[in-house]
């Protein structure tokens, strides 16, 4: 078997505080000698809890991810605003007004009617082939336009005053610093993001993830998760040896069943070779790991 593939596959990290997403990647580099990382989404250095990477030639399987809602708890601090809507920041603004509790007791219903957000200023968004956080930090002053936006779940989990944490299921793209500048603004108070953990991505539980600290070369491959662990809302056919070439050469294999734009193709010990399409009963190669 190609090496590549028998090293490749998802690993699901408990990011800590305090260091970027490509921080994590470039200690798993060392760790483990792996050149080849991607990831599906990243995380605010002062944010913890679920990255998901791929290893190698699974990198290539991302983009079945593209898609996935992401589930956070976050806490808000009432009371002062920063730049970056996070501890990061400078602090902007100070304030001793309090919410009002009737607000926050319909604070649900309102916040699963949001459609739009405004992206951060201090965020990776490309703007003229420059970073936004490049240009905030020069005090260049930027007007980011709404995103659509989907809140599917919410839920305030405790306020204790200056602290209101809440659970949010959003889609992709949404900034949870945004979701709680806009929770500030419906609230009428000063509040920026304290903490945020990631806890999903789609159906895949932070409860699965571990610290990058418990991986080095010869821990990789034990802790390597398949396709059919990652992927498993997609469907997926065990093909033998002689399908799996000609669907390695470009060539299509007879496959009876619904036509599906994509399939995952494994073979018997459950690697994932590729991306197949089913069109009136045969598998038609999309992307070829091998």
């Amino acid at each position: 078997m190609d090496k590549d593939l028998s090293l490749s596959g998802f690993l699901l990290i408990d990011k800590p505080a305090g260091i970027s997403s490509f921080d994590v990647i470039r200690k798993l580099r060392r760790q483990t000698g792996i050149r080849t990382f991607g990831h599906a989404g990243t995380l605010d250095p002062f944010a913890t809890g679920l990255l998901l990477l791929a290893v190698n030639k699974y990198t290539r399987l991302l983009a079945l991810l593209d898609a996935a809602d992401k589930s956070y708890e976050a806490t808000m601090f009432i009371g002062k605003s920063t730049s970056t809507g996070d501890p990061e920041g400078e602090v902007t603004a100070i304030s001793k007004a309090l919410p009002d509790t009737e607000k926050i007791d319909l604070l649900q219903s309102a916040v699963l009617n949001i459609e739009q957000l405004k992206p951060p200023a201090h965020s990776a968004l490309k703007i003229n082939g420059k970073r936004a956080y490049e240009l905030a930090r020069k005090d260049i002053e930027l007007d980011l336009p709404e995103r659509p936006v989907r809140i599917h779940e919410f839920e305030v989990l405790q306020y204790d005053y200056p602290y209101l944490k809440y659970a949010c299921r959003v889609s992709k793209g949404t900034y949870i610093r945004s979701l709680s500048q806009w929770i500030a603004q419906y609230l009428d108070v000063k509040a920026y993001t304290l903490n945020l953990r990631r806890t999903a991505i789609g159906k895949i539980d932070v409860k699965r993830s571990i610290s990058p600290e418990l991986i080095d070369a010869e821990g990789l491959q034990a802790n390597l998760q398949q396709a059919s662990e990652i992927l498993d809302d997609k469907e997926m056919i065990v093909l033998d040896a002689e399908a799996l070439k000609l669907l390695s050469q470009g060539r299509t294999v007879l496959n009876p069943g619904a036509d599906q734009v994509r399939i995952l193709i494994l073979d018997e010990s459950g690697m994932c070779h590729g991306i197949a399409m089913r069109q009136e009963g045969i598998l038609h190669p999309k992307v070829n790991l091998c």
